[in-house]
């Protein structure tokens, strides 16, 4: 029964493949001892010949070379593998004895100037700073590099400014304020609106909303409301020329130059500007009793009444920014 299934494996074959193994598989079937395993290879040999090999065009073998062998089960003896080894030990010994005896050795110092605590163990430097390397490990950016504030990435404003990436506008900086904004400048207009210092308003806004966004946008934002000093949106060209002296303004503890502490906007107004922008529909700059009422103004009816502590009626930016504080 198992040859008969073998026999039926090899009809399955494509016939020019049939016509010439067939005859010699079959042959190796009936002499071997291992007709089961034989019977897994013809399932593999007709999966490869109908799938991977459909196109394969047929070949007459040169003379005298065996179609198919049979390996013997047998181990290779032992002393076979004698001189295989000698003559990999002899090259080995070569290439040592070639590497630790060089006529001409260079010796390399190999350091870095500027040491790195971003390893588990401290890796520190002995090298002088005014000493040249004749190779310095050099990584870009350097391990110790801090990493880009997501601050100065929001605004663009400070992304330019800070020309070193090291979250710090320095004195140097400070002082190259102009030229570095004229680059945000896309449309050579003259003047920075606030989507070119880094506002990323919704499309479709509704104009006179869009222009509400526009003015708390630079407002709330220390550094664009530093340079945009008639606070109307926009930083002219007078006011970028005029930037490094309202950079200054913003040094709050005179260092000469400015860090994120002193940039980042004020929690409370910037909570407070979210709510009025979201509830002041009219902008008149008053949330109304009835601008009060509705989904949106139900999320922040708790802090809007306390807001009103005097019964007023209505709730400023002011009323809110003092309430936070309270809090």
């Amino acid at each position: 029964m198992t040859r008969r299934l073998y026999i039926l494996l090899l009809r399955l074959h494509p016939a020019p493949f049939r016509q010439r193994f067939g005859e010699e598989m079959l042959g190796i079937f009936d002499q071997s001892a291992q007709n089961f395993s034989l019977l897994a290879d013809g399932f593999i040999s007709l999966f490869r010949q109908r799938t991977l090999r459909r196109h394969a065009i047929a070949f007459s073998p040169p003379v005298g070379v065996p179609l198919f062998y049979s390996a013997a089960p047998e181990v290779p003896p032992a002393n076979v593998f004698v001189p295989g080894a000698l003559i990999s030990l002899l090259a080995f010994s070569l290439i040592y004895f070639v590497m630790s005896h060089r006529w001409q050795q260079t010796r390399l110092i190999v350091g870095s100037h500027h040491p790195s605590p971003s390893h588990i163990l401290g890796a520190h430097t002995e090298a002088r700073a005014d000493a040249d390397l004749p190779a310095e490990v050099k990584l870009q950016p350097y391990p110790f590099h801090p990493p880009i504030s997501p601050y100065f990435r929001l605004l663009l404003v400070l992304g330019v400014l800070d020309a070193d990436q090291d979250n710090v506008i320095s004195a140097a900086e400070i002082e190259n304020a102009p030229a570095a904004l004229w680059k945000l400048d896309k449309n050579h207009d003259g003047r920075l609106t606030a989507e070119e210092c880094g506002l990323k308003p919704d499309p479709n806004l509704d104009p006179l909303f869009l222009g509400r966004v526009r003015l708390t946008f630079m407002r709330v934002h220390p550094v664009l409301a530093a340079l945009d000093t008639n606070h109307d949106g926009e930083i002219s060209a007078d006011e970028i020329r005029n930037a490094a002296a309202a950079l200054r303004t913003l040094d709050t503890n005179g260092d000469g130059k400015l860090v994120e502490g002193e940039l980042v906007p004020d929690r409370a107004v910037l909570m407070a500007s979210n709510i009025m922008l979201d509830l002041d529909r009219n902008g008149d700059g008053r949330i109304s009793r009835e601008e009060r009422k509705g989904p949106i103004a139900a999320r922040f009816r708790d802090i809007l009444d306390r807001a009103d502590r005097d019964g007023k009626g209505y709730v400023t930016e002011e009323d809110l920014v003092r309430e936070f504080y309270r809090r």
